[in-house]
């Protein structure tokens, strides 16, 4: 991987990692539909600006059914589901349920592409959800219903993101990534705004910290975000880029125990490791493939 993309690559994965930090920051002040409805309108904003700056056609008429399904299930249901989770767990947890997405591709892979079901497959699941009971079992957080509720519902984000990503491969390939990026967050913009407008009185009431956090989450974790992680795919190939999903968890921990005083136990850490381990099974990665600084042989990466 070239310098300059080894860079935004770390910067992606820190800037996704400030998500759930901030969905912490905002969420008890504005709730989970007004954030999530904040967050897509900005980064619908931002990415359309990028996109027409970019010449990007959209051809709506005959996309938007795809537009709309990828709005849906890749933005405004696990957007909606994570924020809703930020008034019951920590960010740590949220991180690595949201490393899960790549396992429930692949099973989505096995039920609509009728790829096989391998043993590596079935590995990675029980593997992940192992990494999950861990976490949860031994984490900082006590065992609730609450908290109980809000894994579920991060780990049903994970699903969301993983049907969107096999649902685009199926009907949205042939189109710009970009397109179906920005195209799919106005989408899922104008769906949630009449869950997030009657909300829209707390904007009065919220506090700096919270309005700059909902802010940031829209322009750059959702805008500028896209931007980065599609021009990785477009310039070092998607099984590169992806390796954003091993740095996420991690620098989420970190902006959490900084700024929130979240803290990070063996719990903490054995939990996000057996995850991110059956993450790499999902993805067929070995431990060198992770590490996109390394020596390159001068063999393709498929």
């Amino acid at each position: 991987m070239k310098t300059a993309n080894i860079v935004r690559l770390l910067l992606l994965g820190a800037i996704w990692g400030t998500s759930f930090m901030l969905m912490r920051i905002a969420v008890p002040e504005l709730g989970p539909m007004l954030t999530t409805l904040l967050r897509a309108a900005l980064g619908a904003a931002a990415l359309y600006l990028f996109a027409r700056s970019r010449g990007i056609r959209f051809a709506w008429r005959a996309n938007a059914l795809t537009y709309l399904v990828i709005g849906l299930f890749n933005t405004a249901v696990p957007f909606a589901l994570f924020a809703w989770s930020a008034l019951h767990i920590p960010s740590a947890y949220m991180a690595t349920m949201n490393s899960l997405a790549p396992i429930f591709t692949s099973l989505f892979g096995v039920l609509l592409l009728a790829e096989r079901f391998t043993l590596r497959r079935a590995g990675a699941c029980l593997l992940g959800m192992a990494g999950v009971a861990v976490l949860v079992g031994v984490g900082p957080t006590s065992v609730t219903p609450l908290a109980v509720l809000g894994v579920l519902a991060c780990i049903c984000a994970a699903v969301c993101y993983g049907f969107a990503a096999t649902y685009t491969r199926m009907r949205a390939g042939h189109l710009p990534s970009l397109a179906v990026a920005t195209g799919s967050q106005l989408m899922s913009a104008l769906v949630l705004l009449p869950f997030g407008l009657p909300a829209a009185p707390a904007l009065l009431s919220a506090s700096l910290a919270a309005l700059c956090a909902a802010a940031v989450l829209g322009v750059l974790c959702t805008g500028l975000a896209y931007a980065l992680f599609f021009h990785l795919i477009a310039s070092e190939g998607a099984s590169k880029a992806i390796t954003v999903t091993f740095l996420v968890p991690a620098t989420a921990s970190v902006w959490a125990w900084l700024f929130l005083a979240e803290p990070v136990t063996g719990g903490t850490v054995a939990g996000i490791a057996i995850v991110l381990c059956a993450t790499a099974l999902a993805l067929g990665l070995s431990f060198g493939r992770l590490l996109p600084w390394r020596r390159e042989t001068g063999h393709p990466q498929p």
